[in-house]
């Protein structure tokens, strides 16, 4: 064994793939131990490009799930799959792969977490509430709801980690939506926590990748 007080080299074989197809990016996975529980971190558009580049959402997200010790690795996926540098419903829904929602599924159903973190753009603009209440309400419908969770600052508010930084991450349960089925036009309940209250600050977030 070597003694900790030794100048010496550590090792450590990641495994890294992600999931393309054409213009579309789904997902990146990092697994550096793989008899270890795996989560997924939902943002909105946190994985584009090369496999070997990360945006700081990625490497925040990254991170964060490395300091809880508790996960042998990370599944970063798109809620959008590609990047919006303007937002508005209109480029969201184009950046919107068909078949988006059920690749998100199927990484739903092998990981053992999964963390909600579209901060604000989830309810600034109705393309991306609808594409999150479609993503929740099939997993209730699947029966993964319980491993649903929302990524929250210390006052219980739903954030983005680029408004977290290097803050611990908290996590709140997500309820099933009742009006969530999804129809242009129609009203959709934001996501409520079951035992944590939204906090009433509004602090403006820098980017929401």
């Amino acid at each position: 064994m070597v003694e900790v007080n030794r100048k010496h080299v550590e090792k450590l074989s990641v495994t890294v793939e992600q999931k393309i197809k054409g213009d579309f990016t789904y997902w990146k996975k990092w697994v550096w131990n793989k008899d270890e529980p795996l989560a997924m971190v939902l943002a909105n558009y946190p994985v584009t490009g090369s496999v070997m580049k990360d945006s700081l959402t990625g490497i925040l997200i990254r991170n964060a799930i490395v300091d809880r010790g508790t996960f042998g690795g990370v599944v970063i996926a798109n809620l959008f799959n590609a990047q919006v540098k303007w937002p508005c419903n209109k480029r969201l829904d184009e950046a919107s792969a068909p078949d988006g929602i059920e690749e998100l599924m199927a990484v739903t159903k092998d990981v053992d977490k999964v963390i909600l973190a579209t901060g604000s753009l989830s309810t600034k603009y109705e393309a991306a509430m609808v594409r999150l209440a479609d993503y929740i309400d099939q997993c209730a419908a699947m029966k993964q709801k319980d491993k649903l969770f929302w990524l929250l600052n210390d006052g219980g508010k739903k954030v983005h980690p680029l408004a977290l930084r290097d803050t611990p991450w908290e996590f709140g349960p997500v309820k099933t939506l009742d009006q969530s089925k999804s129809k242009r036009g129609k009203v959709i309940d934001e996501p409520k926590l079951k035992i944590v209250k939204d906090n009433a600050d509004q602090s403006k977030e820098t980017d929401d990748e």
